[in-house]
């Protein structure tokens, strides 16, 4: 392993400052990190083999909600774009080898048996900073319902031109009626997986309940996140008795958690899928890769958006309402809607936590 070597140690916005490092592969690895990521586990691993290059692992660790770990490896292609628009800001040039030793078969709980890619920082004195390495501290998920008026055609087309080429089809809807069938599995996938016992305790598992504790994880989903605050996150958050399985999995916790999603899901002012043409670790990566130059992209023109990815998760209660999401998409063969997000205007929404950029080195 790579010595680390620092200026200081310090959070920064509860992220790691890039600035506070020396070596370009920390600065890499704390721009990565801030990253959209499944259920906030941060799951990125790295093994830094030099100060300019570092093998990006994925643990799998939602096996019951993402039992391909396709959402997370989605992450990781989430973390090499962000070190591809941070360090260009460094003045080096990202190089990405996916898969460097080969494709591998995912093992639930258990750090990736082969890296998903090998990341090489070059210096190039010529390289332009990315007009979107501004947003980066910015970007965050905003799950609050959402205000005024519908994202129009102009605004999807700006998206679209401040992304740049991407791997994935976008397919954009922003009217009424058209979004309406799909409002309505989005609310019945989140059902779905609220009453399965197995998944729902999944999400408590990483579900923080206070400040304290998110302050001391630093990572997992919680109810700021979601848009709850003030006097009603302090009743919310002690009603939960620190997360007690029971009252979490009780009927009564279980609608009240629907009628937030409700007000979220039915809100939306326009809706975007991420659609590619075949199913594999590579589409899983360059997805991710054009999901967060989106998320950068809606900061700079001052939009928000939120995904519900539920319905197009692989496991068994959910294959009936996935087929008809997949025919309402006309989504056929091979094809894999990868993404699903809601998009709108809402006010800035809570910042989650990151761990420091030491804690993601494979020891």
């Amino acid at each position: 392993m790579l010595l680390l070597v620092l200026n200081a140690k310090a959070q920064f916005e509860k992220r790691t400052n890039p600035a506070l490092y020396t070596q370009p592969v920390m600065k890499a690895i704390a721009y990565g990190i801030t990253a959209p990521n499944a259920h906030n586990t941060q799951m990125w691993f790295v093994d830094t083999l030099s100060a300019t290059e570092m093998l990006l692992y994925v643990n799998h660790c939602l096996p019951e909600t993402d039992p391909p770990a396709r959402q997370q490896i989605i992450s990781a292609g989430c973390f090499i774009e962000l070190v591809a628009v941070g360090m260009s800001n460094e003045g080096y040039e990202t190089k990405v080898e996916y898969l460097p030793y080969g494709d591998y078969a995912v093992e639930k709980n258990k750090l990736g048996v082969k890296p998903v890619a090998k990341i090489t920082l070059l210096k190039n004195a010529g390289i332009k900073k990315e007009d979107l390495f501004s947003f980066i501290d910015q970007r965050q998920s905003n799950r609050r319902p959402f205000e005024g008026e519908m994202i129009t055609d102009g605004e999807f087309d700006e998206i679209k031109k401040l992304i740049g080429p991407t791997h994935s089809e976008m397919i954009f809807i922003n009217h009424s009626e058209k979004m309406k069938p799909y409002l309505d599995i989005f609310y019945k996938a989140m059902e779905i997986e609220s009453r399965n016992v197995a998944t729902n305790e999944e999400t408590r598992k990483n579900f923080r309940f206070s400040e304290a504790e998110r302050e001391q994880k630093k990572d997992g989903l919680s109810l700021p996140q979601s848009g709850v605050d003030g006097f009603i996150l302090k009743m919310a958050e002690k009603s939960y008795k620190d997360g007690d399985s029971a009252i979490w999995q009780s009927d009564k916790m279980i609608k009240a958690t629907m009628k937030n999603i409700g007000e979220s899901v039915y809100s939306a002012k326009g809706l975007i899928f991420f659609k590619t043409s075949t199913n594999t670790k590579l589409d899983w990566l360059e997805t991710g890769r054009d999901f967060v130059r989106y998320n950068l992209a809606i900061v700079k023109l001052g939009l928000a958006t939120s995904h519900y990815n539920q319905v197009i998760q692989e496991y068994s209660e959910m294959k009936d309402l996935q087929k008809e999401f997949d025919t309402f998409t006309n989504t056929k063969n091979e094809e894999k809607i990868q993404v699903i997000v809601r998009i709108g205007r809402a006010k800035p929404a809570y910042k989650s936590w990151r761990r420091n950029a030491e804690d993601f080195i494979m020891k």
